[in-house]
């Protein structure tokens, strides 16, 4: 079975399309050289699970102008299909009704009935993003080439919620109930929260990841690869043999985009 980090990534990438900083909320930012060591494979890595920090551009002396962020926000609110259930006006006693919370404080029972489930809410996102990667991919191979290392990433961009809230269930069976000022339809797989509202965990019950409702929280990001691109074969008097790939005369580095099914399809 996936591990956690596995199956948390690859399902933000098949249901939100998304390459998903794991943990949410782990420091990242645009412009870091990182790495996924449980992303690895053969041949290739992918950007899958938690990750590394090897170094950032601006250490080396490469230079790039402020990210440019997005002027709208958006908002992502997602559940693993047939495996997590929302129940409103609860009271702290799992599974009961009403009564135990405050005067116009709401009660709801989230139910995880799978391992790796996911709740995830993520409210008035904004993405920060590198624009001229050509021009960034120029300046690393005329200070010649030595900024590449085997499966290696370059991040750029991150999406930052000004709230978000995360679940993922580590156990076959899990719930929580929380409180605050919450709203939803019952029978329905949706919450209504803003950035003003508040809420807090009343009673957990089963083995579960909580990234509590928390302000400023990185919760994607997207990569290059760093990668060496061949030019030909050095020739002798005698025959032509294969150069050595270490010859930054002979080689250049390309910035090659990540696709989002290398997740979705990683075999881990």
């Amino acid at each position: 079975m996936p591990s956690l980090q596995t199956s948390y990534s690859k399902e933000i990438a098949k249901e939100l399309g998304k390459i998903a900083v794991y943990l949410p909320g782990e420091e990242i930012t645009v412009g870091d050289i990182i790495k996924f060591p449980y992303g690895k494979k053969l041949f290739k890595s992918s950007p899958t699970g938690t990750f590394t920090r090897v170094t950032n551009l601006k250490n080396l002396g490469i230079t790039y102008d402020e990210p440019k962020e997005s002027v709208t926000p958006d908002s992502y609110q997602f559940t693993s299909k047939d495996s997590v259930d929302i129940h409103f006006n609860v009271d702290a006693k799992l599974g009961s009704s009403i009564t135990d919370f405050p005067k116009g404080e709401s009660g709801v029972k989230i139910s995880l009935s799978e391992e790796g489930a996911i709740f995830f809410y993520a409210i008035d996102c904004k993405k920060r993003e590198l624009l001229d990667i050509p021009a960034l991919q120029n300046q690393i191979n005329d200070q010649g080439k030595t900024l590449v290392w085997d499966d290696t990433f370059l991040v750029t961009s991150v999406t930052i919620a000004n709230k978000a809230l995360v679940i993922q269930s580590n156990s076959k069976s899990s719930e929580l109930i929380l409180g605050g000022d919450i709203k939803g339809l019952q029978g329905s797989k949706a919450i209504e929260l803003d950035v003003q509202s508040k809420i807090h965990i009343k009673k957990q019950r089963g083995n579960v990841f909580i990234k509590n409702w928390s302000d400023d929280v990185t919760v994607f990001m997207d990569v290059v690869r760093f990668k060496k691109k061949v030019f030909g074969r050095k020739k002798s008097h005698l025959t032509e043999e294969p150069f050595l790939d270490n010859d930054p005369s002979l080689s250049s580095i390309e910035l090659e985009v990540v696709n989002i099914g290398e997740v979705i399809n990683a075999k881990l």
